[in-house]
């Protein structure tokens, strides 16, 4: 009989952190150009084809977000209809920012950035595609066109305020990465007010 899904689907996400895990560590020990697959599948204790069933490759494993895409965007849309477009962001980002710092494996991987900065165009394909479906989930939220001003400027600020925060935080030290993204919205959420007429914005301007 096969398993319920749901604990199917818990150990193919522990697959998958074994094998971040495990590719983090080596990329810190060794520096990314010596790591292979074959190391990363070794210290998980899992085959190259089961590695292959995850990541396309070692700098996925590494570098890929945690977490689809759709799936924080997903969260976006779906935070109570009445909350201003910035609030949603904030919360569901500061929700998964909670996450992520009780983790060894963004800590180590926010090092490893930083001490190899060359990996970091890298990263810049799975920022697209979040910025994507910030900007997708503010355009239902809003009533907006995905390509509305305000709804490309403010996903776009949403991941630079990501990024500000992440690149001022000190792993173990004080103030943590979740107050540190709360005090770079509020930044944002005093010029970023959703346009008149639209979804959370003010009531229409007069024709």
């Amino acid at each position: 009989m096969s398993p319920p899904t749901g604990l199917r689907e818990r150990k193919k996400e522990a697959t998958r952190e074994a094998l971040r895990h495990a590719a983090v560590t080596l990329y810190r020990r060794h520096g990314p150009d010596a790591v292979t697959v074959e190391d990363i599948c070794a210290a998980a204790g899992v085959s190259p084809r089961t590695f292959f069933n995850y990541f396309a490759t070692k700098d996925e494993a590494v570098l890929s977000l945690d977490i689809a895409a759709a799936t924080l965007g997903q969260r976006i849309a779906d935070r109570p209809a009445d909350e201003p477009p910035l609030t949603a962001l904030r919360e569901v980002f500061a929700g998964r920012f909670a996450e992520l710092a009780a983790t060894d494996v963004w800590t180590e991987r926010t090092l490893l950035l930083r001490e190899h900065p060359e990996l970091m165009p890298r990263v810049a394909q799975a920022n697209r595609a979040l910025e994507e479906a910030v900007a997708e989930a503010l355009a239902a939220r809003t009533g907006l066109p995905a390509d509305d001003l305000y709804v490309r400027t403010t996903a776009a600020a949403a991941i630079g305020a990501n990024r500000a925060a992440i690149g001022r935080w000190q792993p173990g030290s004080d103030p943590d990465l979740v107050t540190l993204f709360h005090q770079a919205v509020d930044v944002l959420e005093s010029a970023f007010t959703p346009p008149r007429g639209s979804a959370g914005g003010g009531p229409a301007r007069p024709a």
